[in-house]
């Protein structure tokens, strides 16, 4: 009881301690906690995470003519909990929850057939908005497995289950350069504070995975990979200053995240970990409806009028008890 007491405070301590640190911190670190015994583990951290989501209008010919970039360099909370049971079935869950960090957007279109073509340089508008901020991110993935014995050194663990992520931006203020008359002739400064756009995207996703990892000495390396796909995925657009919405559904959105994990074991109960992850939501179009924000009647319907795609990457380096 005295040790668990000593985790638990010093987990309390270094959450306690974040902002007054937060400048300090690499964007990619981040300090975790486990308690653990043979059959059951749990797992508690504070750490970096950097997002991006990207959010696409295609017009009727299928020309990309609008994009915007949502960027974002948060503090996250996460916690990990696994089982292992009879016969080495697995039960594995993970839950990360992020804060508004250092976040951006920028919003590029190409309109009026403009003159430089369709070319990534060639927008005829953009605005900046550094002012962003992270409303919501939050992820959570449930895995049933197996582990499998390949020797007295290595083990490989087979799994499937669901995840769900979810994400959030509001941009306030910023600034334009837009083609009104002639090619980027407009330049200007949105009101400090005024909210623009928020956006948001949702991915319900079913996913097939396995964990292989192999011990040497008091080294232990493992590596992750997972891929599925996502279904009844949906994204939202607030355009606050058109006073429109724009709402798309998606299914069939292929997924794929890849990990890789170093432990050192310094006693038998104390080991160091340093560990990393990529995840990806890749591009597909959906029909776009486009409602009035007032009256929430539709104004328009776009086939095939828009696409969205995810990613995340994260490094997290911490310390593993076992009891």
């Amino acid at each position: 009881m005295k040790s668990v007491s000593a985790v638990i405070c010093s987990q309390f301590l270094l959450i306690a301690a974040l902002p007054a640190g937060a400048a300090d911190l690499n964007p990619t670190q981040v300090t975790e906690i486990r308690i653990s015994n043979p059959d059951f583990s749990f797992l508690g951290g504070i750490g970096y995470i950097h997002l991006q989501g990207d959010e696409l209008v295609y017009n009727n010919t299928g020309k990309k003519i609008s994009h915007l970039i949502w960027k974002t360099d948060a503090p996250v909370l996460t916690a990990t909990a696994k089982a292992v049971f009879d016969n080495d079935w697995t039960l594995a869950g993970n839950v990360m929850v992020g804060f508004s960090g250092n976040n951006r957007m920028k919003d590029y279109d190409w309109l009026m057939d403009p003159p430089a073509g369709y070319g990534s340089d060639a927008w005829s508008h953009r605005s900046i908005h550094p002012d962003t901020q992270l409303n919501r991110y939050i992820t959570a993935d449930l895995a049933l497995g197996h582990d499998f014995r390949l020797n007295e050194t290595a083990l490989l663990n087979l799994h499937g289950g669901f995840k769900y992520t979810n994400v959030k931006w509001d941009a306030y203020g910023g600034s334009y350069i837009y083609s009104r008359n002639e090619f980027r002739d407009d330049a200007g400064d949105i009101p400090d504070g005024e909210r623009t756009i928020s956006y948001e995207q949702s991915y319900p996703t079913a996913f097939l995975g396995l964990e292989a990892s192999k011990s040497f000495e008091q080294w232990t390396f493992s590596v992750q990979a997972r891929g599925g796909l996502a279904f009844k995925s949906r994204d939202e657009d607030h355009h606050w200053r058109r006073n429109l919405r724009f709402t798309e559904k998606y299914d069939g959105l292929a997924f794929m995240s890849v990990g890789a994990r170093t432990e050192y074991a310094y006693t038998a109960q104390t080991s160091f970990f340093l560990a990393g992850n990529y995840e990806r939501y890749f591009n597909k179009t959906a029909d776009t409806t486009m409602y009035n924000l007032t009256s929430g009647e539709v104004v328009e319907y776009f086939p095939d009028g828009a696409g969205m795609k995810f990613q995340s990457f994260s490094l997290s380096g911490g310390l593993k008890y076992r009891f």
